[in-house]
């Protein structure tokens, strides 16, 4: 189990959101590998739990902020999460929670490596006044 914040970081457009603070790591399963990426290590499924209050970056336009998931690089279409602020103290609520698979590889008997996540901002730059997320072992 782990649980990553940041709170009060601008992030461009198509970047990964960094999480600058761990809250919890319990064991070795799900780490923080840089600011903006869990590696899973074991096998399994994994509920992850994402939540965020954002506005506008300073100079920026309306338009929608979309946070997704990013696993192995590729977008995860069902962990998308997107609200429209209007200005820099518009400050808007997303969230979502879904399941990553770790498969086994059958080679070695042992997860399938390297299997990573990030959330990405795709939407407009934004300053994320808080963003958490939350990774824990289901089975």
């Amino acid at each position: 189990m782990i649980e990553v914040y940041t709170q009060n970081v601008t992030v461009p457009a198509n970047t990964a959101i960094p999480f600058n603070n761990t809250t919890i790591q319990k064991g070795s399963t799900a780490v923080k590998t840089g600011t903006a990426t869990i590696q899973f290590n074991r096998i399994g499924v994994y509920v992850i739990s994402f939540d965020a209050s954002a506005s506008l970056a300073d100079g920026g336009t309306t338009g929608d902020i979309i946070c997704q998931l990013y696993k192995n690089g590729s977008s995860q279409i069902q962990a998308t999460t997107s609200a429209t602020s209007t200005s820099e103290t518009d400050i808007v609520h997303m969230s979502f929670t879904t399941l990553v698979q770790v498969p086994q590889n059958n080679t070695c008997n042992c997860a399938t490596s390297p299997t990573t996540i990030q959330i990405m901002n795709i939407g407009v730059p934004a300053l994320f006044a808080q963003a958490d997320l939350v990774v824990t072992k289901l089975c």
